[in-house]
């Protein structure tokens, strides 16, 4: 089986509103009126748009709240930037845009609880496939066939394997003395709970640039493991620029909302870079990669969904991580994580390394973690969290092969 497989939600939208051109039921002269006010309804009026349809009636909503908020959205947008409101697509209710009853309608509806919007609209009086039309209702036979007959993994095990898989970054990277610590969560988790945050199940850690790209040597080799991501031609169309340290035993289904991966589970291997001394200059470098991965996204989206965009930014990607030296920065930190410019310490809080239990085994920490913790969760990161913020926040099934 190939090591890792993609479905794009935007690119099976895309396929679907072909499929409705194709019968003629989306048509230049006719108004098409877009169920819902989240990224895949955005998406629909993207896609029409890349395949010269710009006929969109309007997008509607029975979350009266959410249209009352986007309605303030596109009026405060067209205050500042525009002198007049044409070209800008409304937010309706459900009752305003669909009573009283519109026979002429063309509604469209990509959403994963299709079946509930099926309901309501019929209840409007509209008929499916005369007034609306399923364009993607995120079930896939194909996706769920890689799971037939495999056996649903539960959070002990998911972390024995993320741990076993840490066992055997640290024992290489000791032995071939690349520098390397645990971050983020798993950072937290090391120093306040000795192992994982509770409530947690992923793995993250980092090396400087120049050992992280020894390190990826290494471990194409490895005979346990698999390495996903960074732009291997082997992984040109991987969403995930970063590696991965995969255990080919698992696998895991993944929803981010615009793609579904499916892969090994496996620990996040971030590089930790060098980054401007001046304020300002890191202000704005975190701000162009921000723009540039701003722009890879813009361009998935004008690309109908295409996941082979993702390995044409590869390249421009790296330099960023290239730009600076990490031994001579003053600050260092990680690009493109969720903590943004948090993601920065000086470089004096990598100094020196040393060894703490996570669960059974020991990891590398960095002797100035206060410093990276304080950025990252701010100086009461040691006080558990309210029993109601204890959750995950990775959407994963993993399963046994």
């Amino acid at each position: 089986m190939k090591r890792y497989y993609i479905k794009s939600m935007i690119g099976e939208i895309a396929k679907g509103i072909d499929r409705l051109i194709s019968k003629g039921v989306i048509q230049n002269d006719t108004g098409v009126i877009l169920y819902g006010l989240d990224r895949y309804a955005f998406a629909m009026r993207t896609i029409l748009s890349n395949k010269g349809y710009n006929n969109i009636d309007c997008y509607i909503s029975d979350d009266e709240a959410d249209v009352i908020k986007k309605k303030q959205e596109i009026e405060n947008f067209r205050c500042r930037f525009l002198n007049l409101a044409t070209g800008l697509i409304k937010a309706e209710t459900i009752n305003e845009r669909l009573c009283p009853f519109d026979d002429k309608a063309v509604i469209l509806v990509s959403s994963a609880s299709y079946e509930a919007e099926k309901k309501k609209l019929e209840g409007f009086g509209y008929k499916e496939d005369e007034h609306f039309y399923k364009v993607y209702d995120f079930k896939d036979e194909e996706l769920e066939r890689l799971f037939e007959g495999k056996t649903l993994m539960n959070i002990s095990e998911i972390k024995d394997v993320e741990k076993d898989i840490l066992a055997r970054i640290d024992e290489v990277c000791v032995k071939n003395g690349l520098r390397y610590w645990v971050c983020g969560g798993t950072l937290l988790g090391t120093i306040r709970h000795k192992g994982f945050i509770p409530w947690d199940d992923d793995i993250d850690i980092f090396l400087p640039w120049k050992d992280y790209l020894k390190f990826i040597e290494l471990m194409e080799q490895d005979k346990r493991y698999v390495l996903l991501g960074l732009g291997r031609e082997e992984t040109a169309d991987f969403s995930d620029i970063f590696a991965k340290v995969a255990d080919n035993r698992t696998l895991i289904c993944e929803d981010i909302g615009t793609v579904r991966k499916v892969n090994p589970l496996a620990v996040d291997v971030f590089p930790l870079i060098g980054l401007p001394y001046d304020d300002n200059e890191r202000h704005m470098f975190f701000a162009d990669y921000k723009e540039l991965n701003r722009s890879i996204w813009q361009d998935f989206y004008a690309a109908n969904g295409d996941i082979r965009i993702f390995g044409k930014w590869h390249k421009r990607q790296r330099s960023f991580l290239e730009k600076y030296d990490f031994d001579s920065s003053e600050y260092v930190g990680v690009l493109g994580t969720a903590y943004g410019e948090r993601d920065c310490a000086g470089r004096a809080v990598y100094e020196s390394t040393i060894r703490l239990p996570f669960e059974d085994i020991e990891v590398n920490v960095p002797t100035g973690y206060k410093e990276y913790l304080d950025n990252l969760y701010g100086k009461d990161w040691g006080i558990l969290p309210d029993e109601s913020k204890r959750k995950t926040h990775h959407n994963v099934l993993a399963y046994w092969m």
